[in-house]
């Protein structure tokens, strides 16, 4: 009569919001896109290693090892599933022994006949104890099954960290190499500028130019010594960065080969970017697992409304004084069910209740809002790749002419058409454009990076 009294105060689970069923992207991102081929289902783990760049893939490789953030959210992850242990382990058959000695003054009106009113030292020896607990309403499996979702939890999380990780690395990376090459161009740049500083202070002092040419020229040239120190500065920074990120302190070398940067001409993606590709970003699947554990602990919450029913058995011996413990007479034993009726407790569990509805829902709602949020990551990535592989092909394009013009500027000089400043400044406008162009590739780098990560970055199998 009290179970189903107690059973027909349980509330019922409102059902909360519903999650979104769909992703949708428009195809034109993927099948009008020339900077993409489609050919795949999912990103390969570890794409980074299609720019087939050693260095890359060794510092990746480092700091996915040494990181601290990542190291740190390695240690939440072997936390929760500690916790999945303990809390397993709270449930079923439980065997233990336990030994109690204290000295005691006896009431003289207790029940101990002649020791009534004196001083004794009570012992009591169980070598067996044992307990079990029927979960009957599965209230246990459910608080088990939080736990275990709470791992899958963590366990997507520590994957997120591994994925923005690599993304910091692998951009820092192209961003450092790309400054390196910057700061030769502009050494360059400094050495043509300081040839013509000389060139025309000459002319100034000849009396052939007039003396505003020599100061610009001097302007120009410490410009583009400014420029140099700023890009320099700029290189020590990116590196203190990556040493960083590595797990590494400012002091420690950072060796790298400062090979060219990878330029490749497409990047591989799934063909039918659905739901079935965006949920295995990281932090969806944080989001589905968190859902999950919030679905048990409603579960769990509502099934503290029914009693909870353990059986014990206790065997040993009991004595008051220690002479006579483990003489004959000592054995004792006791045995039967345990009931524990929340009968009391109503406002606490209908909280506790609540509490749990109400965090499902935010964790729902949470859901809707990052695969929104993917979906619209995925877009702006998609089209960004094709706007950098434009420009990259556009600055490609302009580099060559402005080549071809400073071959004829520089074949008019060797055949003494012309003197050597329009020579010299060809050069540099050639430098120039490079670092233009190497600045476009570097956007293109990122574009790849950013997409890769908004697709999940192929973490979603990715090895502890």
């Amino acid at each position: 009569m009290i179970v189903l009294l107690l059973g027909g105060c349980a509330p019922t689970i409102d059902p909360g919001p519903s999650m979104l069923q769909r992703a949708a992207l428009p195809a034109s991102l993927v099948d009008s896109n020339p900077a993409v081929r489609a050919d795949r289902k999912a990103l390969p783990v570890n794409w980074w290693r299609e720019f087939h760049d050693p260095d890359l893939d060794r510092l990746l490789d480092t700091a996915l090892a040494s990181n601290p953030g990542l190291l740190e959210a390695g240690a939440r992850l072997q936390s929760a599933q500690a916790t999945v242990m303990r809390i397993q382990s709270l449930t079923g058959l439980h065997v233990d022994s336990r030994l109690d000695i204290q000295r005691q003054e006896l009431s003289k009106n207790g029940n101990h006949d002649i020791y009534n009113g004196k001083t004794a030292t009570i012992a009591n020896l169980d070598p067996l104890v044992v307990s079990y607990h029927l979960d009957f309403w599965h209230r246990d499996a459910e608080i088990i099954a939080a736990s275990q979702s709470a791992r899958q939890l963590a366990w997507a999380q520590y994957r997120q960290a591994a994925l923005m990780l690599s993304s910091a690395v692998i951009k820092t990376y192209f961003a450092l190499a790309t400054a390196r090459q910057f700061a030769s161009a502009d050494e360059k740049i400094v050495a043509l500028a300081a040839e013509q500083s000389r060139l025309r202070n000459n002319a100034v002092q000849a009396g052939i130019s007039p003396v505003t040419v020599g100061v610009i020229q001097n302007a120009e040239l410490i410009d583009a010594q400014n420029a140099l120190t700023a890009v320099q500065k700029h290189i020590a920074g990116l590196n203190f960065a990556l040493l960083q990120l590595l797990g590494k302190e400012p002091a420690d070398a950072l060796v790298t080969n400062n090979a060219a940067l990878p330029e490749p001409r497409s990047f591989k993606i799934p063909r039918r970017i659905g739901l079935d590709i965006v949920a295995q970003r990281p932090d969806i699947q944080a989001a589905l697992w968190k859902i999950r554990r919030q679905s048990h602990l409603v579960q769990a919450a509502r099934a503290a409304y029914y009693p909870n029913i353990d059986l014990f058995a206790i065997g040993g011996l009991n004595s008051i004084g220690l002479t006579k413990l483990l003489g004959p007479g000592s054995t004792t034993y006791a045995f039967g069910p345990a009931l524990d009726l929340p009968i009391f407790e109503s406002g606490a569990l209908e909280g506790q209740f609540h509490e749990n509805e109400a965090d499902y829902d935010a964790a729902v709602h949470a859901y809707n809002r990052t695969l929104l949020a993917a979906l619209s990551q995925i877009a702006d990535a998609l089209s960004d790749l094709q706007y950098t592989r434009n420009q990259l092909d556009d600055r490609k394009t302009t580099l060559l002419l402005r080549t071809r013009q400073a071959q004829i500027i520089e074949s008019a000089f060797r055949t003494g058409v012309t003197g050597k400043l329009p020579y010299l400044n060809a050069e540099i406008g050639i430098y120039r454009e490079k670092m233009l162009k190497l600045e476009e590739n570097l956007n293109w780098l990122n574009s790849i990076t950013d997409t890769a990560t908004a697709l999940g970055g192929g973490f979603e199998r990715w090895p502890a």
